[in-house]
């Protein structure tokens, strides 16, 4: 005996499913993408921003400390015990301790103002914060 009716293919119940299920999906891909982009636009303020520091630290003054400090190195082993007599010193250091203060334009348009705390070598006349 032959059926009148089939039963190939979806019923509309399936069919919805499946567009729910795939709308969910794609709310799901639109939600990622859109947080890639917004990170890859802070990330590029931040580069913009990070560059403005730099740039503006080159050209920024030198103030130097009246504060000079002298660090000592040592020898230690690998379980950090300091061999030879009492701790015997290697070599010491001298440098002159100073600062560079950055003035910089935030994304949002403020300005702001970093200070940079340098050292440099104890030389005659100082070296601006860099070794010679």
């Amino acid at each position: 005996m032959r059926r009148m009716k089939s039963d190939s293919g979806e019923s509309l119940v399936e069919v919805m499913v499946s567009a729910v299920i795939f709308l969910m999906m794609m709310a799901a891909l639109q939600g990622s993408i859109s947080f890639c982009t917004n990170a890859q636009h802070k990330s590029e303020q931040i580069r913009e921003t990070n560059a403005e520091i730099c740039r503006n630290l080159k050209s920024s003054p030198y103030v130097f400390s009246a504060e000079n400090k002298t660090y000592s190195f040592k020898a230690t082993t690998a379980d950090g015990e300091t061999p030879g007599p009492e701790g015997a010193v290697l070599f010491n250091i001298a440098v002159e301790l100073g600062s560079k203060e950055v003035t910089y334009q935030e994304a949002d348009g403020t300005l702001k103002t970093t200070t940079f705390y340098m050292f440099g070598s104890v030389v005659e006349g100082g070296t601006g914060g860099e070794t010679p």
